[in-house]
């Protein structure tokens, strides 16, 4: 299965595309001041960058919550998802089938995706996560960011994250259409006018522009890419006691309230490293 899974990670570009990094690292210097700043709100940041089309990135989602509900640390820990798109080439308003779009493109045997989409499948399973992989739609996923740069500011984007990605890797939604997205909005109990306004404008489109800005600042190449207090990187859907590790040392690191004195990677370009 390990040369299935670098064969994989080396060639999904869009609809199946992630991070898979071999370790988590730290960041050092001007960070410090900032790591300051969280510490004093006394819960642990965590900046995700991600896309809806990535199922690393669904993988990834999935261990971060699973580790911050086996640590009893949902109250300590604050998650920010950033935008960042792996084929912000692909045409607007226009979608495809993702595992003849990837054969088509990269000119591999479909039935070698196939077997790869398979091995995603099961690993999914543990996580609560039933991949579709023959339904899903290769599309432009910057209006998805942009509804979810907007359900930031009521306090839901991972509810709409995780709706998002369940509508493509499971529904197999054709979120090309703004009316699918609509679709996703209502089931979520948000206002749909608000974000058929929304999509029939330009609103939010700075937000996601400054999303992928940050993403490039940071040498980031490939999703899931995780930022812990603006210090330490889990780069990838790493094992989950990679998750676990990083978030109980930080957690570790914050003040305590008691005191009176006050814790593989691919690229849009469809190369590993």
């Amino acid at each position: 299965m390990l040369v299935h899974y670098k064969l994989f990670v080396s060639l999904l570009f869009v609809s199946v595309m992630s991070s898979c990094g071999t370790k988590a690292t730290t960041k050092t210097g001007e960070n410090e001041k900032k790591e300051m700043k969280n510490m004093n709100t006394q819960k642990v940041k965590i900046d995700v960058w991600s896309d809806v089309v990535c199922p690393f990135c669904y993988l990834g989602k999935n261990k971060l919550e699973q580790a911050v509900k086996k640590l009893n640390a949902q109250d300590k820990v604050e998650i920010e998802w950033h935008s960042f798109q792996l084929d912000s080439d692909f045409p607007m308003g226009q979608s495809v089938n993702s595992t003849e779009y990837l054969a088509q493109k990269k000119h591999i045997p479909t039935s070698q995706i196939k077997g790869i989409q398979d091995y995603l499948t099961m690993q999914g399973k543990n996580y609560g996560i039933d991949f579709q992989f023959e339904k899903s739609l290769t599309f432009n996923t910057f209006n998805a960011h942009r509804l979810l740069q907007w359900s930031k500011t009521l306090h839901r984007s991972n509810e709409m994250k995780a709706a998002l990605m369940y509508a493509y890797f499971t529904e197999g939604a054709d979120l090309s259409k703004n009316d699918v997205l609509l679709n996703v909005v209502a089931a979520q109990g948000l206002d749909v006018s608000k974000a058929k306004e929304i999509l029939a404008s330009n609103t939010y489109h700075d937000e996601v522009e400054k999303d992928l800005y940050e993403a490039s600042k940071l040498g980031i190449n490939g999703v899931p890419f995780f930022l812990i207090n603006e210090k330490q990187v889990i780069s990838g859907a790493q094992e989950d006691s990679v998750f676990e590790s990083v978030i109980s040392n930080a957690l570790k690191n914050l003040p305590s309230t008691n005191s009176s004195n006050n814790g593989a990677t691919c690229t849009p370009a469809a190369e590993c490293k």
